[in-house]
């Protein structure tokens, strides 16, 4: 079966459903997926295309008819829908939670859409340990290290000291910089994604 990574032709299943493609064997029964997901196209076969769908990670044979271009160039940013960066299905930008304003006063909004930011996020910190993190976070004006990149600095003045948690359990772990919080979060707090990580910084270590 073709090779999705480098494809480039974008399209827009608007009917949400089509037969599943596995290791080249086309399931019997049609399957449903979110409509106006994004696929990239891998052959035109007859009055179908077989996709690529990469919020489903998995090929599907698509009818034709529940097939539209998209121009994924005119989405995000400026314009009235947007392509979550987990589902990636086109949505419009008030599926999207405002995460911060930029400089010229314009609303940035998440990459992920509202019911995936749900499954990202998962459970908050409970407020008994909110109180247990608050009581043992670090003074400002104190010299802290991070637990994860060891670097020092004075809380509040040259490092912001964040409450880390787990986003399955919903547990409080401990503090770290707001860089390396942010980091296993991007990492999604997946061990398999931090060995690759570690895995890609190996296969192009370079030697003085």
């Amino acid at each position: 079966m073709p090779n999705p990574i480098g494809s480039s032709q974008w399209v827009l299943c608007t009917e949400g459903s089509g037969y599943a493609c596995s290791h080249g064997i086309r399931d019997a029964i049609p399957s449903h997926f979110p409509k106006n997901s994004l696929a990239v196209v891998l052959e035109q076969v007859e009055h179908e295309m077989l996709l690529f769908l990469p919020g489903k990670n998995q090929q599907f044979f698509v009818r034709s008819q529940g097939i539209e271009q998209v121009d994924i160039y005119s989405t995000g940013k400026g314009f009235q829908k947007k392509i979550c960066n987990v589902c990636f299905v086109l949505k419009s930008m008030d599926e999207f939670q405002v995460n911060q304003t930029d400089a010229k006063g314009r609303k940035t909004r998440r990459p992920s859409c509202n019911i995936c930011r749900q499954d990202i996020d998962r459970r908050a910190i409970p407020n008994r340990e909110k109180k247990e993190a608050k009581r043992l976070r670090p003074k400002k004006g104190t010299l802290w290290q991070c637990s994860i990149c060891r670097k020092m600095g004075i809380v509040g003045v040259n490092v912001k000291v964040v409450a880390d948690h787990n986003h399955y359990a919903g547990r409080w772990r401990g503090f770290l910089c707001d860089s390396c919080n942010t980091g296993i979060g991007r990492f999604r707090d997946d061990e398999n994604i931090l060995r690759n990580a570690l895995a890609y910084l190996k296969e192009h270590e370079e030697y003085p």
